[in-house]
């Protein structure tokens, strides 16, 4: 008996660049910050800042999600508290640690996978939370 799997396969890798959606723009290596999608939010979801790469990402301007709750993109997190204590939620940060995929929504509509990484970082004296997000493609293997 034959069974169908999926692999999902890292879009950023030069030798997958031509399975990349229009929608993605690039399918190089991120050298750079300015190149990886990143949103800054509050310890409780709120999105503080959208850098350049994660607008284009999400199909919006970067101040289109400033203020809005980190599960308009990622509904996963709708019912999952971001914190724990002063640290990240000890799931979330072992889900980002496997590579674990979650499933983005744009504000277009359109539907992803991608892998995401939490860093903790300090602002202004208030705990906020870096979250790199990492696009990944379905690609369909059969065994």
């Amino acid at each position: 008996m034959r069974t169908r799997q999926k692999d999902y396969l890292d879009y950023t890798k030069q030798e997958f660049a031509s399975v990349v959606s229009s929608s993605f723009n690039s399918g190089s290596i991120c050298h750079s910050e300015e190149e990886t999608a990143v949103l800054t939010l509050y310890d409780n979801g709120t999105i503080r800042e959208c850098n350049k790469a994660a607008a284009e990402l999400l199909d919006c301007a970067p101040g289109n999600l400033t203020w809005q709750h980190i599960s308009t993109v990622l509904p996963q997190l709708a019912e999952t508290s971001l914190m724990e204590g002063k640290s990240v939620n000890p799931n979330l940060r072992f889900l980002s640690h496997i590579g674990y995929s979650f499933e983005m929504i744009s504000l277009s509509g359109v539907h992803f996978f991608c892998a995401i990484f939490f860093n903790e970082v300090e602002n202004f004296g208030r705990h906020c939370l870096r979250l790199i997000i990492r696009p990944i493609v379905q690609a369909p293997l059969i065994a």
